[in-house]
């Protein structure tokens, strides 16, 4: 082990966000391209509802970085934080509400994504979509783009402040997300973290899985 650096971020919680980022990727890949194939971009869906419920567990249960109540601040605190500018092992203040927000945006799309159908629903129709009404049909459609566009803004904004923190402040923090580890320093929040176990990891995967697809089920949709 490097005596210089300590652990940030643990395995399952930098998997998350590897295949988060993949999934909303491979989502806009096979929306443009995968016409053919309308299960594709479905797949994508339901892998981004079934992460966000995976991240909202493990929020509670995983390593200490990854724990909502050791990076959500409260507002006062953003702006201490932007005034100070001290260092976080996890989620700075600010970083922690970009988190969140970019979370419920990826949920909030996945979750239109139910009810959306293509126009004369001919290629592509959400398991949820003849539950509703034509009109809120192509309404879950319209939103469902609207968020994706809000989306790409959002991880713009998110990558451009990392690449700033990297440059401006020699905070690794792309490094860190794919490696673990950050240097030692002195951080405000906590000196070193505590890894959450895979084991729970994966009981947090089968329960998220279990709630998404038992939820679309119950709502009277077939995944498949």
């Amino acid at each position: 082990m490097n005596e210089a650096s300590v652990i940030a971020w643990d395995g399952p919680t930098r998997v998350f966000k590897w295949a988060l980022v993949f999934v909303v990727l491979d989502g806009w890949i096979s929306n443009r391209y995968g016409g053919s194939v309308p299960n594709w971009h479905k797949f994508n869906g339901y892998a981004a509802l079934v992460l966000i419920t995976f991240r909202v567990l493990w929020g509670f249960v995983g390593g200490s970085t990854a724990r909502f109540a050791n990076f959500f601040a409260a507002p006062g605190k953003v702006f201490v934080y932007l005034q100070a500018k001290t260092k976080f092992l996890g989620h700075n203040p600010l970083g922690g509400w970009m988190v969140v927000a970019l979370l419920v945006l990826v949920a909030a799309m996945a979750t239109t994504g139910l009810f959306s159908a293509d126009e004369d629903r001919l290629i592509i129709e959400g398991p949820l979509a003849k539950t509703i009404s034509d009109a809120m049909v192509d309404v879950a459609a319209r939103w469902h783009r609207y968020i994706f566009t809000t989306i790409e803004v959002f991880v713009a904004v998110h990558v451009a402040a990392n690449v700033i923190y990297a440059v401006a402040h020699r905070e690794p923090l792309i490094e860190a997300m794919i490696t673990g580890r950050k240097p030692a320093d002195q951080y405000t929040d906590m000196p070193v973290a505590t890894p959450g176990s895979w084991g729970q990891a994966a009981i947090c995967l089968g329960v998220a899985a279990a709630l998404v697809f038992g939820a679309i089920s119950a709502a009277g949709g077939r995944p498949f």
